[in-house]
């Protein structure tokens, strides 16, 4: 059973942007905290360079997208109509 979502997605740079398309997966991308030696160790406590665990699959017209969870603003999901419009969107 696909859902079709609607929700508002806040790029860094270009700010809100309006998403639409079928969600075909949801899942836990757990990683381990940023190492001190790594070379991006001096965005450890930088709010936009943290994201959450929750990566959703969105299949759009412009094909598969992936979105994490805590930058979408909003989010209205329409259950079974997903199934219906997946077949005409591009895979």
């Amino acid at each position: 059973m696909k859902s079709l979502v609607l929700f508002s997605y806040k790029q860094p740079v270009e700010g809100n942007n309006f998403r639409w398309g079928v969600l075909t997966g949801s899942r836990d991308t757990f990683k381990a905290p940023i190492s001190s030696g790594t070379k991006y160790h001096y965005r450890w406590n930088d709010p936009q360079f943290k994201r959450s665990q929750t990566l959703d699959t969105v299949l759009t017209t412009r094909g598969p997208k992936a979105f994490y969870r805590e930058r979408q603003n909003w989010k209205v999901k329409i259950p079974f109509i997903g199934s219906l419009l997946a077949p005409f969107l591009r895979a």
